[in-house]
């Protein structure tokens, strides 16, 4: 998309995350990191949805929005462009954002993928996964999730990409039995963030950087690293969600990562510069909200 915005059309962007809904126009992606967001608690989709659109609603008044983009939390069922009856969050089993967002707009066109893959567009698009062929974006956070783009497309296939509930082997001693509700001990159930919290019984402020915790927690993201470059062989893995701003974790991840790999991947990024492969997000905590923005300007440029 041209850097020059003036002429470009407003797109309307939503984070619909599992604990709150982050919303934003703008003109171009800069616009959409920089703008004042507007931020929905994630209660009922009913009370949730009607405050976004009314929100969104008033801005369409303001300057007409060409589309709206949506990046949500998962599973989704792209059959039916809704969340999958999968989802842990029951009462959004079903829950159609696309008709939410056409009962209110009139010839509206509307993008829609998960939280994951929309993050993975935008780190690919302007972020930290640029001129990447084969890109991988995980996010660890309350859960885990994670998504693949390939040559600037994210991976749909039987549904979407699931890194969260892949099964890692379970660290000696550890007899935590995760929080997962559907797999128990997976990834997200052993390494997400509400799973430190409740295995060292502790909620609130993050633990110290030196906390035993994060060796665990480095032991099991390092893990899925592996399993995600042997399977996908994705060329750089952009990790960000709130547990990532530990400092110090993300180099004990790359560490762990090129020790285990051990050479098997003759490459300089998975040995002397892994540093330069297992990133940060370039575009910082506004990788899904960007995300959402690019679904949205890439299905009006589909509609025109």
């Amino acid at each position: 998309m041209s850097e020059n915005s003036a002429n470009q059309p407003m797109i309307g962007a939503i984070e619909a995350g599992g604990t709150k809904m982050v919303c934003a126009v703008g003109r171009s992606w800069r616009e959409v990191r920089d703008a004042e967001k507007f931020v929905v608690p994630t209660t009922t989709p009913d009370e949730t949805m009607a405050t976004v659109m009314d929100w969104f609603a008033a801005q369409h008044e303001s300057t007409p929005l060409a589309a709206i983009g949506v990046a949500s939390f998962g599973p989704i069922d792209f059959a039916t462009n809704s969340i999958a009856p999968s989802t842990p969050k029951e009462a959004w089993r079903g829950v159609s954002w696309r008709d939410a967002i056409t009962a209110r707009f009139d010839s509206i066109a509307i993008g829609f993928d998960t939280d994951t893959n929309a993050a993975g567009l935008a780190e690919w698009s302007w972020g930290a996964a640029q001129r990447r062929r084969v890109a991988v974006y995980v996010t660890i956070g309350t859960g885990i999730g994670g998504g693949l783009i390939v040559d600037g497309e994210p991976l749909h296939g039987l549904l979407h990409p699931e890194f969260g509930h892949m099964f890692v082997p379970r660290q000696r001693g550890d007899e935590f039995p995760g929080t997962c509700p559907t797999h128990g001990d997976c990834l997200e159930g052993l390494a997400c963030g509400l799973a430190v919290n409740r295995r060292w019984n502790r909620t609130g402020d993050q633990f110290a950087p030196e906390h035993a915790a994060w060796e665990l927690e480095s032991d099991y993201l390092a893990l899925a690293m592996v399993n995600i470059i042997m399977i996908a062989s994705p060329e750089v893995i952009v990790l960000g969600g709130g547990v990532m701003r530990v400092d110090g974790l993300l180099d004990k991840v790359r560490v762990k990562t090129r020790d285990l790999v051990a050479g098997y991947i003759a490459k300089d990024v998975l040995t002397s510069k892994i540093e330069a492969y297992v990133v940060s997000p370039g575009l910082g905590s506004s990788s899904g909200v960007v995300g959402a923005y690019a679904l949205g300007a890439r299905a009006d440029a589909v509609a025109k």
